[in-house]
Formats: structure tokens, C-alpha cells, sequence
């Protein structure tokens, strides 16, 4: 019986393998059918009752591109049959794919941007003309592509939950962060309701440098906060930003910013500790 047995997963185990036909463009060694992030869904949040906060904070913070640590949101600058950059995914879930629809004008959410106001700060036409008489000398087109990008910024509310006894984050809006390529000024393009995006993200993957196999999609990046970011603001009675009263002082910033990290996790513990 146990022979038969045996014999049995044997040839059911071959006709799989039979039947897993793969060909050149699923490149690897698993069908991208087959593969899991192409049909990932949004875990939801858990329920969230307002009386098992104990306490809440609003911090804004940002995520520099360059460091190592976020390079899988900023790379590849040409996207591969694979895999995009963060801003690519992003772009193409708001213009092309139309996943994407809470698009704001600032981090109040105040103001929506239609579809041709978000791709007018995508794409420019930039005209040279003659100071004498006005005559148009040249046309250039401006478009702003992955390696425009030199930060994100996130807006996250962290908060103590007194039923699972843990301190926690959701990030509220992310907003794409340039260096203008007309006046240099380093600008928000504009801001997304995270939400919104968390379906795009969660069926796109970035690299992951320890296993390729185990690849992390962007939704799981932001959820597990695989990133460091700097704070920029924290909510306080003047609605001020770091820099405006650390003025000049970049190591004074930086360290200000230090301070309200290491005041979240003394806050945790002392939660703990009552």
C-alpha cells in the first residue's frame, strides 16, 4: 500500500512539472503567472477604536533617495520588464492605469488635482524666444523622470493602541519630491492620499538585496518601515517645520530631528513600563 502510495505522488509530481511550461519572457524559473505579487491584496488596517488610543502624534518626514537604505524606492531609473522605480509606479497608476485618484495639491488635502493638472507638472513645454522681438527661438519639452526624484515625503499619524499594547504608524500621504529642472528649488509635485495608492503598490515589487525570491512589494516597504527618513515637522501649536526655528543650522536640524525619534520610543516604553 505504501508502495502505491509512493508510486502515485511520484507520477503526480512529474505530470506538475510537465505542466509547468515556462518560455523566454517569463524569465525565471517560475511562470509570472504563477508568481505571488502579481495577485497581491492590501491587507486592512486592523479596527481601530478612538478609545483605545492613548495617545496619537502627526510627524512629517523624509526619505532621501541617495541612501543606500532607499535605494529600492528610487532605482531602476529605466524600468526593467520586472520591476520599476517607486515614482514610475506611481506615475503610471495615476495617468496610465487610473488606480490611482486622490491626487492633492498639498498635504492638507484640501485642493484635488485633475488628471491634466497632474501631468502639466509631469510634462512642461519650455519656450526660448528672442529678447528683442519676442520671435520663438526654440521649444524644449520638460519631463520629470525617475532621477529627478531626491526625497519622499510621508505624512504619518503614530499612535499608542492600548488593546494590542504596541505603538504603531499609517502613513496618511506621500508626495514625490523634486529638484525643478527650470528653477532648481527643491518642491513638492504633489501629494497622494496613501490609501489610494496601496492597491498600485501592493502589486509592484523593488528589490531586495538579501534574496532575490523574497522580493518585497512597496506596499510591504512603507507598512514595515524598511527606510529611514528624517523628520521635518512634528504637529505643535505654531504649525512649524524644523528648519523655521533651527534656522541655518543643518546639524541643529538633524539632531532636533534625532530628538523627536528618541521621544517616540521612550514614550513606547513608558507606556510598557505603566
Amino acid at each position: 500500500m505504501k508502495k502505491i502510495a509512493f508510486l502515485l505522488a511520484v507520477l503526480f509530481a512529474g505530470a506538475t512539472l510537465e505542466a509547468q511550461v515556462l518560455s523566454p519572457q517569463d524569465d525565471g524559473l517560475i511562470p509570472k503567472s504563477d508568481i505571488h505579487f502579481s495577485q497581491t491584496r492590501v491587507v486592512p488596517y486592523p479596527h481601530l477604536r478612538q478609545d483605545d488610543m492613548l495617545w496619537s502624534k502627526r510627524h512629517w518626514e523624509r526619505i532621501f533617495t541617495l541612501e543606500k537604505l532607499n535605494h529600492p524606492l528610487y532605482y531602476p531609473i529605466q524600468a526593467l520588464p520586472d520591476r520599476k522605480s517607486l515614482f514610475d509606479v506611481m506615475k503610471d497608476a495615476i495617468l496610465s492605469e487610473g488606480s490611482i485618484t486622490e491626487v492633492y495639491d498639498d498635504d492638507m488635502f484640501l485642493r484635488p488635482l485633475t488628471m491634466n493638472e497632474v501631468g502639466g507638472r509631469l510634462f512642461r513645454i519650455d519656450t526660448i524666444r528672442d529678447n528683442d522681438d519676442g520671435t520663438i527661438l526654440a521649444i524644449d519639452s520638460i519631463e520629470v523622470k525617475s532621477n529627478n526624484i531626491v526625497a519622499w515625503d510621508i505624512k504619518s499619524d503614530w499612535y499608542f493602541d492600548k488593546q494590542r499594547g504596541e505603538l504603531k504608524s499609517r502613513i496618511i500621504g506621500i508626495s514625490p519630491v523634486i529638484k525643478d529642472p527650470q528653477e532648481g528649488d527643491i518642491v513638492n509635485l504633489f501629494w497622494v492620499w496613501f490609501p489610494d495608492a496601496r492597491q498600485a503598490f501592493a502589486t509592484n515589487i523593488a528589490y531586495n538585496p538579501n534574496n532575490n525570491t523574497r522580493r518585497l512589494t512597496f506596499d510591504q516597504i512603507f507598512q514595515m518601515r524598511y527606510f529611514n527618513a528624517v523628520v521635518t515637522k512634528e504637529d505643535n501649536v505654531y504649525d512649524r517645520e524644523i528648519k523655521d526655528y533651527k534656522i541655518n543650522n543643518p546639524m541643529e536640524q538633524l539632531l532636533e530631528s534625532k530628538r523627536i525619534r528618541e521621544d517616540l520610543r521612550n514614550r513606547e516604553h513608558d507606556y510598557w513600563q505603566f
